[in-house]
């Protein structure tokens, strides 16, 4: 049996509604799955990571705290000055 696109889009979340689930910056988000802090997946094409809404709800009831215990400073580029 074939899930609806409308209902599939229900069943998980992206960046911004995990962003704003946790109130944290959505580069937070990024970096908590690159450091599987964070299970989710990329949708066929590779450029929109979903997560699963009952996995993350399930995260942000029963660990309140995640989020702080999780901060850290998103990746910065750092650029150097070359003598030409």
């Amino acid at each position: 049996m074939s899930v609806a696109p409308a209902a599939r889009q229900k069943l998980s979340m992206k960046v911004p509604e995990v962003a704003e689930l946790f109130e944290v910056d959505p580069e937070t988000v990024r970096v908590w799955f690159r450091e599987g802090k964070l299970k989710g997946r990329r949708n066929p094409g590779g450029r929109t990571l979903v997560f699963n809404r009952a996995y993350v709800e399930a995260i942000h009831a029963a660990e309140p705290d995640f989020a702080t215990q999780n901060m850290n400073e998103p990746a910065r580029c750092v650029t150097t000055e070359r003598a030409l």
